[in-house]
């Protein structure tokens, strides 16, 4: 049998009235920028910033301000020049990806002679594009990368 109403006692929470399931926040994959160019840095954050679930963390203009961020922020991906002042990309290259987690690296240059794209492989870069006919190239290995699942972006 029913209680009759009480003013004073608050009322029953039903089913309805009850919080739903909440989603996680969907989680945002974290891509550094690194190269002396301001306006390089600008052009990749644009067309960075297009890509859903996509979050540039950080940028750097010089190397050891780029090894200390990478190193704090621990991004996914690192879109980096092998030219900049204060050292060089290939040693900015070289240290990170000695680090844990070790991050995807996509080198971006100018200097996309044949001697600079095998040192770089072999110092570990994933991807070695020429600024001036791949710049395009970026945003889509960025999307394949993180269409590919959370574990290729971890």
């Amino acid at each position: 049998m029913d209680e009759p109403p009480n003013e004073n006692r608050p009322p029953r929470e039903t089913s309805r009235d009850a919080p739903g399931p909440t989603r996680p926040p969907e989680r945002r994959s974290p891509v550094f920028i690194v190269d002396d160019s301001p306006v390089v840095r600008d052009r990749l954050a644009a067309m960075i910033a297009e890509l859903p679930n996509v979050e540039i963390v950080g940028q750097a203009d010089i190397a050891f301000e780029a090894i200390y961020s990478i190193r704090r922020l621990r991004p996914a991906v690192v879109v980096l020049d092998i030219s900049m002042p204060g050292g060089s990309g290939m040693y900015v290259l070289e240290t990170v990806k000695k680090d844990r987690p070790v991050p995807i690296v996509i080198m971006l240059t100018n200097f996309a002679h044949e001697q600079y794209r095998q040192k770089c492989l072999q110092l570990g870069a994933d991807y070695f594009f020429d600024k001036s006919t791949e710049f395009e190239r970026v945003p889509e290995v960025l999307r394949q990368i993180f269409d590919s699942g959370p574990a290729a972006a971890a």
